[in-house]
């Protein structure tokens, strides 16, 4: 037997000795996220509601109104009207941005014969009515007004459900579905625009419409009253109330028995131009319908706008 005592030899711990304490239990640990690859697995799995044929022709009718929405609403950008296509010169297309919808806008444009970069040269903006006619561009961009009257001349195209500009009161506003914004800031912009890449003399920019490009003529003039230096307006529809910021010299022209517009409504744009002493010559064509759009223009017409004669 050893020297050691009998209880230490036994393996029992003397009473002045601490107890060791038990090791802590480890806790469990939180449950991980499942993976990519089981999320996708569990999204296979569960049941996806069966389409009926109804449904997908839904779908299908949805997206091709959706569709013929958009490219209805954009046609200005690639169609082109009678006049362009009728136009025996030469004319250059453009587009031209402006914060109004539908933001972006699309116009014709012809150079005047013999340009000569040297010089400057005035402009002639076209507004088509609803018949898609530009009256004025018809008749400058035909021999001899060419070689007559150096113009550039210029063709706006609006999208089908807009006006150039209409009037405030209800009253003098042409029939129209949705409202649209009227398209006008996008000629001043594409007027503009022409001016940076072209000798123009923005002293010299004549506005010219029939019917609906009229209205879109008179409403230009009052609203950019130091923009557009003459206005040419047939058989049109606007406010007299609406008049007093035109500064320039504007001359309408108005068939008596005119049964779409009626002529009154030129009457009164006459006795309110009068009576505030605005710059604007009203002339009644005796007899004649809507259809003088291209009857109006001649030398001495041509020769008071560019001179700003009334």
């Amino acid at each position: 037997m050893s020297g050691l005592p009998q209880q230490e030899s036994q393996g029992i711990v003397p009473n002045d000795e601490s107890v060791i304490p038990a090791a802590p239990q480890e806790k469990a640990a939180p449950p991980q996220p499942k993976s990519n690859a089981r999320r996708k697995v569990a999204r296979q799995n569960k049941v996806k509601p069966k389409r009926s044929l109804f449904d997908h022709g839904i779908n299908i009718i949805c997206a091709l109104i959706l569709v013929y929405f958009i490219v209805n609403e954009y046609s200005h950008l690639y169609r082109a009207h009678a006049t362009v296509q009728a136009a025996a010169v030469e004319l250059e297309s453009h587009y031209v941005f402006a914060p109004v919808f539908p933001y972006v806008g699309h116009y014709y444009l012809a150079k005047p014969k013999g340009y000569d970069p040297k010089y400057k040269y005035p402009i002639v903006v076209s507004l088509h009515g609803v018949s898609s006619r530009s009256y004025s561009a018809e008749v400058l961009l035909s021999e001899p007004a060419r070689s007559r009257w150096p113009f550039f001349v210029m063709i706006p195209l609006a999208p089908p459900r807009a006006f150039w500009a209409s009037s405030a009161d209800e009253m003098y506003q042409l029939p129209r579905g949705i409202p649209f914004p009227d398209h006008i800031p996008f000629v001043v912009a594409g007027v503009k625009q022409a001016a940076s890449q072209y000798n123009i003399d923005m002293d010299k920019v004549i506005l010219t419409g029939h019917s609906m490009g009229a209205s879109g003529v008179i409403g230009g003039m009052q609203r950019y009253p130091a923009f557009f230096s003459a206005g040419i307006a047939s058989a049109g529809l606007w406010s007299p109330d609406e008049l007093h910021n035109i500064q320039k010299p504007l001359y309408i022209f108005h068939g008596t028995e005119d049964q779409q517009i009626p002529f009154e409504f030129a009457r009164a744009i006459r006795r309110e131009s009068t009576a505030s002493n605005l710059p604007i010559t009203v002339t009644a064509l005796k007899g004649r319908g809507h259809g003088i759009g291209a009857d109006i223009y001649s030398d001495t017409l041509w020769h008071a706008a560019l001179n700003g004669v009334n």
